[in-house]
């Protein structure tokens, strides 16, 4: 099973890419729905065996809340049965990613070799990136939307890339990584995101770093690690502003726009008319317009608004209509960011609970990186960064979708809520 979990990052991160560069029939690009159910049949059986003893009861009662609030949606307003199964894929997919490490013992040996193939993936993709940047250029174009590497979106590949640099701020902390190398590793992982040209780079690398240096130095180092963050930020910038603006020679210029009052608005928070944008208008809702319009929407009906409209019932489908969402067309426009997902398709009580679940994992990560002195404990400290780096992703994209960075997020986080689980029991997990 460690080396199959290798294989299955390797799966995610690359299938949908190779698929779509090579050729391949589309049905390869559900392989990580089959590494699912192969996970999902393991955890069952290891976690019987050992009574799923290092699974905290809190994530067993925000599990079954979920199941409990997408069965009273699907009630409420019966979803097809191929949007449900639609549903199901997006949301639940990654789950026994989540309870592996709970049940399959991750020692300090196995969880290196694991970061390093992660960082291989994550390397990987620069010069993919580099070469989708030169197909722009050949065609005469200037949106970097199309570097995606092949996590096969720009804005969740800046994402994938920014979490990863956030996990080795960790390792730098906990002394697991020299500075030098530390501070190399950190500027090449980002240099996708200054050729992708994804804006929100300049809010979560600060929110980030400053999320995992606040909870994760050590007490009375935190001016020394502030003052190296701020220097390798400063480099940072004055990589990514200077080759920003000149691929955007002529659109706009990155410290103009987040200077602009008006520019600014325009692309966090909702601006203009939200009805002529809104439901059913065929027209592309911003990101604070999609918040504004969905909560508007539930608001009309209690049981909606608390329940949601289905799960599966607002998704798109990559297997034709039959498995579209019966909602998907009338609110395709606001469908911009997770959030407006969650809350139409869990309600309010759903997004509630997501909300609790990325909390306890915040919290057990904060408990392992204060108290556990091994690699998952170094892990731990940057994984702060990145579950809030999730959090707030939730109004920026639809990362949900993406196969790279939910079953990474989950099983990283199975890594650290089992390590907590272990440590409150006073006993060697691995």
């Amino acid at each position: 099973m460690q080396t199959f979990l290798l294989i299955i990052f390797g799966c995610v991160c690359t299938i949908e890419f190779i698929v779509q560069a090579t050729g391949l029939p589309t049905l390869l690009r559900f392989a990580p729905e089959a590494i699912s159910l192969i996970v999902a049949i393991y955890v069952f059986i290891a976690g019987t065996l050992n009574r799923f003893r290092f699974v905290p009861p809190k994530y067993w009662l925000i599990l079954f809340g979920l199941v409990f609030i997408a069965v009273c949606g699907v009630i409420n307003n019966a979803p097809g049965p191929g949007a449900l199964l639609n549903g199901l894929r997006y949301y639940f997919r990654a789950a026994p990613m989540f309870f592996l490490p709970m049940v399959l013992p991750v020692n300090d040996e196995r969880l290196k070799r694991q970061l390093k193939v992660l960082l291989a993936l994550s390397l990987l993709q620069i010069p993919v990136a580099c070469y989708q940047r030169w197909v722009i250029f050949s065609a005469d174009r200037i949106s970097g939307d199309d570097v995606r590497g092949t996590i096969m979106d720009s804005g969740v590949l800046s994402m994938f890339l920014i979490c990863a640099a956030l996990v080795l701020s960790g390792l730098m902390l906990r002394r697991r990584i020299g500075i030098f190398r530390y501070a190399m590793l950190f500027l090449l992982l980002l240099f996708p995101t200054t050729i992708n040209e994804t804006k929100v780079t300049v809010i979560l690398v600060p929110f980030g770093l400053f999320v995992t240096l606040i909870m994760g130095a050590e007490s009375g180092k935190r001016l020394q690690y502030a003052g190296l963050s701020l220097a390798i930020l400063v480099v940072f910038g004055s990589i990514f502003v200077p080759i920003y603006n000149r691929l955007e020679e002529g659109q706009v210029d990155i410290i103009d726009f987040f200077t602009s009052q008006k520019s600014l608005n325009r692309y966090l928070v909702a601006q203009g008319n939200s009805k002529e944008i809104g439901i059913g208008s065929g027209k592309t809702a911003t990101r604070g317009q999609s918040i504004d319009i969905t909560l508007k929407y539930m608001l009309k009906d209690p049981v909606t608004l608390g329940f949601g409209l289905g799960m599966g019932n607002v998704s798109p489908s990559q297997s034709g209509k039959n498995f579209e969402g019966a909602y998907f067309r009338l609110f395709q426009g606001v469908l911009t960011i997770s959030f407006a997902f969650f809350l139409l398709e869990f309600g309010l009580f759903g997004v509630l609970l997501i909300l609790a679940l990325n909390w306890c994992i915040f919290m057990d990560c904060l408990a392992v990186s204060r108290r556990d002195h091994s690699l998952t404990g170094a892990v731990a400290t940057g994984w702060m960064g990145v579950v809030a780096i999730f959090m707030l992703s939730m109004v920026y994209n639809n990362f949900h979708f993406f196969a790279a960075v939910t079953y990474v997020y989950w099983y990283l986080s199975g890594v650290v809520c089992a390590r907590r689980e272990a440590l409150r029991h006073g006993v060697d997990q691995g």
